[in-house]
């Protein structure tokens, strides 16, 4: 059931997925403001989430708990001028954010597959602590996106983890 007939629906997740981490970035602009970033981009990921769900193994009322996770996650601070602050809230903003992964190991009765993703993706959002901490790129809004590309990578994707 899960081969090619599920394109258009892995193409959905990823699309939203994608414009979610533009508002995340855009979010993080001078140009725009932070609730952009804090409730737009969550909203869309989350609702990429739900979307996922409804048309694959079927939506209940967890997948609500994915949008203020993602929200209070891009709300957490993370700068510093002192390195190790820098690091521990990266590191809490990171998890924060991972905190919609749990609901979907959840919403999958935490079976095994869903803590295998939900290790993969702590491992990926640590990933993101050290772009946010040692960012390679000269273009800031490229290290927002990678770094919320980063972080929600698996969150629209645990429908495909529920066993019907």
């Amino acid at each position: 059931m899960w081969g090619t007939e599920q394109i258009w629906l892995i193409a959905l997740g990823a699309f939203l997925a994608l414009v979610g981490n533009i508002l995340y970035m855009l979010g993080g602009t001078s140009g725009f403001k932070k609730w952009v970033r804090r409730f737009l981009g969550s909203f869309v990921i989350a609702l990429a989430s739900s979307l996922v769900a409804i048309f694959s193994t079927g939506w209940e009322w967890k997948y609500l708990l994915i949008f203020p996770c993602l929200t209070i996650g891009f709300s957490l601070p993370y700068g510093s001028d002192v390195m190790i602050w820098k690091v521990i809230k990266r590191t809490i903003f990171a998890l924060g954010v991972i905190s919609a992964c749990l609901v979907g190991c959840w919403i999958a009765s935490f079976n095994v597959s869903s803590i295998v993703v939900l290790g993969l993706a702590i491992v990926t959002g640590l990933t993101s602590v050290v772009l946010g901490v040692f960012n390679p790129f000269l273009n800031a809004p490229l290290e927002q996106f990678l770094i919320c590309q980063l972080l929600c990578l698996y969150v629209p994707w645990f429908a495909f983890l529920v066993r019907v």
